[in-house]
């Protein structure tokens, strides 16, 4: 199959099938573990279909925070090059196809078709900015707010326009949710109940339908400038 994806922009069909001839195609079943913490670093991966979760994994308790999800096109695993074994653990989230770039194959490339390295190049640092705003915007927020931009940025990443609003058809449990803002399951059911409530996110089967921009104006709004005296200067419930 012909690679899809960022790394490999602006190649021609030819170094197209020259890529496709040296790495390799790989297939995981849902729940999968692709490579794990402690894994040698030996491969690059770019997801051809389905979804991938990035994680971080508590030493003491095993405890699971989502790091992203990746989709189609998506480089993962780009720490190759710098550690000596994986930070973190890559699991598929759906069935999915990845074409897999081992680590002596990617600097022949790098040497023989020089577009891969500015790609490369380009993706490190988009993942470097994404990971430095995740930081800014998720210090000093409640769940609510954290959930709202988690919600946004699925939606930019892998929703599709209706008419009803933003569709966000990625297979997303509570639990799921929770992991990737770093709460409670309990506490991001009762958030999503809130924000039903208001009218910005919308349940349709297991597809969510959110409306960005009403989302967008309650992440600046919250939190209520009235706080009951109980909560302490947080809204009751939130972590």
């Amino acid at each position: 199959m012909t690679p899809v994806g960022e790394l490999w922009e602006g190649l021609s069909s030819d170094e197209r099938e020259q890529v496709a001839r040296v790495c390799p195609e790989r297939r995981f079943g849902k729940g999968s573990i692709i490579f794990a913490p402690g894994d040698p670093p030996d491969a690059l991966y770019v997801l051809m279909s389905g979804l991938v979760t990035l994680s971080h994994l508590s030493e003491d308790d095993g405890q699971e925070s989502i790091l992203r999800v990746f989709g189609p096109g998506d480089v993962f695993g780009e720490l190759f090059l710098t550690v000596r074994a994986r930070p973190f653990q890559a699991r598929a989230l759906t069935a999915c196809a990845v074409t897999v770039v081992p680590g002596k194959t990617f600097l022949r490339l790098l040497s023989t078709i020089p577009r891969i390295g500015f790609n490369f190049i380009r993706v490190l640092s988009r993942h470097l900015t994404e990971m430095a705003l995740d930081r800014g915007q998720s210090s000093h927020k409640w769940s609510l707010q954290r959930l709202a931009l988690t919600l946004l940025k699925l939606g930019v990443a892998h929703g599709s326009e209706e008419p009803a609003g933003t569709a966000i058809t990625l297979p997303l449990t509570h639990q799921i949710l929770a992991d990737m803002i770093g709460t409670s399951r309990e506490t991001v059911t009762r958030d999503l109940g809130r924000l039903k409530r208001r009218g910005v996110v919308r349940q349709r089967g297991r597809t969510l339908l959110i409306q960005a921009a009403r989302l967008k104006a309650l992440v600046r709004d919250w939190p209520p400038t009235q706080l009951s005296p109980s909560s302490h200067g947080r809204p009751s419930g939130t972590v």
